[in-house]
């Protein structure tokens, strides 16, 4: 919509500017014509004042129009696997730890975030488990399936820290008498 917008202020600024261009140049050849324009421009200051106030404000939007997100560059982890070098978005190595997430059936979403540090990486892990989920255990088997599966598919060994963060516990905890043994 933006777009558009920023077009159609282009085109209606342009037309705006071509006109007033081929009126002066129309004008510097007809003298009597110059001189009603300069009457009506003396005459009605108002009209004027509103038009460059128009005129301004048209250029003001197209400008904002026109301005775009300076979009971040794809960041890339680069490290060296037997003498050459590779280089994974990190985009993809969040979904890539993101899919750890369908292992486990207490965790209902994951949202991870890699960050590089150096030749190491720091792993985030945005937790909504269900209610019941024995935390401190989920937390550390997961640091532990996450780190081997990088290690393993990806290739970084190097994994400084990896926090587990719960974000949301959801539903409610199953009743207390669940979990006595029957017998």
């Amino acid at each position: 919509m933006r777009r558009v917008a920023h077009v159609l202020l282009g085109l209606l600024l342009l037309v705006y500017v071509v006109g007033q261009a081929l009126g002066m140049i129309y004008m510097s050849y007809d003298e009597e014509f110059w001189l009603r324009c300069m009457d009506l421009v003396r005459s009605e200051r108002g009209w004027g004042a509103l038009i460059g106030m128009t005129l301004l404000a048209g250029v003001f939007l197209y400008l904002i129009t026109g301005i775009r997100r300076a979009s971040s560059p794809e960041q890339y982890l680069a490290f060296t696997h037997n003498g050459s070098t590779v280089s994974i978005q990190l985009r993809a190595v969040n979904e890539f730890i993101g899919r750890i997430a369908n292992e486990f059936a207490d965790i209902i979403s994951m949202k991870p975030h890699v960050e590089p540090r150096g030749r190491s990486i720091s792993v985030t892990l945005d937790l909504r488990v269900r209610a019941g989920t024995q935390i401190p255990e989920l937390s550390q088997i997961l640091q532990e399936r996450v780190r081997e599966s990088v290690r393993q598919n990806i290739g970084i060994s190097d994994i400084k820290r990896i926090q587990v963060n719960i974000k949301d516990i959801v539903g409610e905890a199953p009743a207390a008498d669940e979990f006595k043994d029957i017998g």
